[in-house]
């Protein structure tokens, strides 16, 4: 109770100038007292001094003549005021001339009255009187002091003290009821002019929005308004406003750090964090209703090469669009999201069959092949979807999401622009090709891939005119591994750079060692990918080889595939001539099975056309396929280019070859890929006609080779 009383401001101000006022009161009484008291003795000798003085002649006289009857009258006299208690007259003869003493009055105030006065005052008077006397000559008088005695008188205190005490307790009653009223009014001031006010501003504080604090503003007291309350006021009014804006800036900056940890800044879609979330709280809903969900994980096909064709912010417009495009028809999608890149993942709603998940697939699948008008250009594009399904493929986030990716993977493997559900079987090929690459990572340093070449014939002399380098990967674990399964591996993961690079080098070296031995016609045939082509050392690789062996850069085609070359034209078209101004030739490779127009062909700088084996496989039995062959030899031949067949393994195809005037053929017709002394020995063979009649494979073919 105590505690809370003078937790009040106003309770504390009140008692601290109450109690203050009271000690200065009682100050200032007790100076007054100690005034009287002075007064007092004063007052006391005065009245003391005032008697001797009275009786000084009558004991004067009775001293002189020694006259005790008039001694004790002057005793009695004396004894008239009640506060003497002893009186004496004493002489040199009579040394108590007249006496009186009475005890002490009984006295309540008797020991203050002693420590103030002590127990009694004692007064003395000398009496004394002047006597003429003659000199001894008898010419003059002389006037001479004579002391006859003395009056003594003590007088009791006690008196004055009684007087003295009443008029000290009016005093400090007086003193104090002045000093609690002098009180009261500078508390009632202090109360009115401080505590009041500050009561109302702190009431009105409790108006105040902590979230919102400069919404209220406090106004200053009546009367205040420009003193040091209403700068406290004013003060406060302004801390708020600067607290608001704070807070304003702090909510605004966590809202952006949110978005930026929670959402992707291009399409502004949840990122892969809140994705998690969201699917987590998806398995709390599927659990709870015994249902299940799908994850679609949805990558586009071939984005890249609409950045390379058009520009990287035609790209971003183009997935701006999408999200936009997939929010607006895909409303009944829990959570559509942008992992990154071109990747996007939609969180579809709970449901109890599959059959929801593919039709939701096949919706996104439409919604993207709708062509974009980005800048007056319209672009198409599609793209490749895997599908996880709750709690069949995943119990968390993660494994649902890497389930999705897998897929997707082998979705985009077929071909693109279709989707795939994750199935066991499908995982396990996904790990194992992803364990292929991690080997591939070390396999260049651990000398795993070796160089096969498979000679070229020309198709006029029937002698061999070069050879194309072909490489294989020997995996300690697994054997030989084709090329087929680990060049887009090898591409996928950038280690085609440096493998690349050895193939060139490996490449010269068994040229150098064929021009050695007497054969410096030889051509050699190295296939370049899309990576390599877009790397800007290759320049400067090349030309290394060509110096440390010796080469003529024209005995060196590289072979650059449609697709490799149209994924960024401008950039290839620029690399390729700075290729041909070294001096080496370039052969587009698998011809026909690309998307290159003859408008964009006749930009190339290409010395050479490889007709794709895909075609010569059916020539002889596919009017269709046949035609195209022959046009495909015009067209080179019209645009300056030499052909060449690959896959040719019959002579009738040969036959048809020589007919539609190709420059050179290869295949296992004529032999298997061989290593590079085998090379040397093929051209040492006897040749010694170039009729078709009499031609035979130099190496009989075995296709498990």
């Amino acid at each position: 109770m105590g505690y809370q009383l003078f937790n009040r401001l106003s309770n504390r101000l009140f008692f601290a100038v109450l109690t203050t006022a009271l000690l200065v009161g009682l100050a200032i009484s007790s100076v007054q007292i100690l005034l009287d008291v002075q007064s007092a003795q004063d007052n006391l000798e005065k009245q003391a001094k005032q008697l001797l003085a009275m009786m000084r002649e009558p004991a004067t006289q009775s001293a002189y003549n020694l006259d005790r009857g008039m001694a004790e009258q002057v005793i009695e006299g004396l004894f008239q005021n009640e506060a003497i208690f002893y009186a004496a007259i004493k002489t040199e003869t009579e040394p108590s001339l007249a006496t009186n003493k009475k005890p002490l009055k009984d006295f309540k105030y008797r020991n203050l009255s002693n420590f103030l006065f002590g127990q009694s005052l004692y007064f003395s008077l000398p009496l004394e009187g002047t006597i003429k006397t003659r000199t001894s000559d008898r010419t003059e008088y002389f006037t001479a002091t004579a002391h006859y005695g003395v009056l003594e008188i003590n007088i009791d205190p006690s008196y004055a003290t009684q007087a003295l005490t009443e008029r000290g307790f009016q005093i400090i009653f007086s003193g104090l009821l002045q000093s609690m009223l002098f009180g009261l009014v500078l508390y009632l001031i202090f109360h009115g002019m401080i505590t009041r006010p500050m009561a109302k501003m702190t009431k009105s504080l409790e108006s105040i929005d902590p979230l919102q604090p400069s919404r209220v503003q406090l106004e200053a007291p009546k009367g205040h308004e420009f003193d040091e309350m209403g700068t406290w006021v004013n003060k406060i009014n302004g801390l708020f406003s600067s607290i608001e804006s704070h807070n304003n800036q702090r909510r605004v900056a966590e809202a952006h750090v949110e978005r930026l940890s929670n959402y992707d800044m291009l399409t502004e879609l949840p990122n892969r964090m809140l994705l998690n979330k969201r699917i987590e709280e998806s398995i709390l809903e599927a659990d709870e209703k015994n249902a299940i969900f799908a994850v679609l994980w949805c990558a586009l096909d071939d984005f890249n090469s609409v950045n390379l064709l058009h520009s990287y912010n035609a790209g971003d417009r183009l997935l701006l669009s999408l999200s936009e495009r997939l929010q607006h028809e895909m409303q009944s999608i829990q959570t559509i999201s942008r992992i990154g890149g071109d990747v996007f993942s939609l969180v579809l709603p709970i449901t109890n069959t599959h059959l929801d998940a593919a039709k939701s697939a096949q919706r996104v699948l439409e919604l993207i092949r709708r062509p974009f008008q980005i800048d007056e250009v319209q672009l198409s594009i599609t793209s490749s979807i895997g599908i996880s399904v709750y709690p069949h493929d995943g119990s968390t986030s993660d494994e649902l999401l890497k389930h999705a990716e897998n897929v997707m993977q082998l979705a985009k493997a077929q071909g693109g622009n279709r989707y795939q559900f994750f199935v066991e079987s499908v995982d396990e090929k996904i790990k194992e090709t992803k364990r292929l690459e991690k080997s591939l990572s070390v396999a260049l340093n651990e000398d795993q891939f070796s160089l096969l070449f498979q000679p070229q014939i020309d198709l006029s002399t029937m002698k061999i005119s070069g050879a194309e380098a072909l490489v294989r990967w020997h995996h300690p674990e697994k054997g030989l591994i084709p090329p087929d399964e680990f060049i887009p591996l090898a591409e996928n993961n950038q280690t085609i750079i440096a493998i690349g690079k050895w193939i060139i080098d490996e490449s010269c070296r068994a040229l150098s060692l064929w021009h050695n031995a007497g054969f410096s016609h030889l051509t050699i045939s190295i296939n370049v990918s899309a990576i390599q082509l877009h790397q800007s050392n290759l320049i400067r690789v090349l030309k290394d080889a060509i110096k440390k062996y010796q080469l003529n850069p024209h005995t060196i085609i590289l072979e650059i595939t449609e697709t490799a070359v149209m994924s960024n034209l401008d950039a290839a078209v620029r690399m390729l001539k700075h290729i041909k101004q070294i001096g080496i030739q370039i052969a587009i490779d698998d011809f026909g099975t690309g998307y290159a127009s003859l408008n964009h062909l006749k930009r190339l700088p290409f010395d050479k056309v490889k007709v794709d084996k895909s075609f010569i496989e059916d020539m002889l039995e596919s009017t269709e396929n046949a035609t195209i062959v022959g046009a495909i030899i015009k067209l080179g031949h019209n645009l300056d280019m030499q052909v060449i067949a690959e896959g040719t393994e019959t002579l009738e195809q040969i036959k048809y070859l020589q007919e539609c005037e190709c420059d050179f053929a290869q295949g296992y017709y004529y032999s298997r890929p061989v290593n590079s002394n085998e090379v040397i020995s093929l051209l040492r063979k006897d040749n010694p006609t170039s009729q078709v009649n009499n031609l035979y494979p130099l190496n009989p073919p075995n296709h498990e080779s």
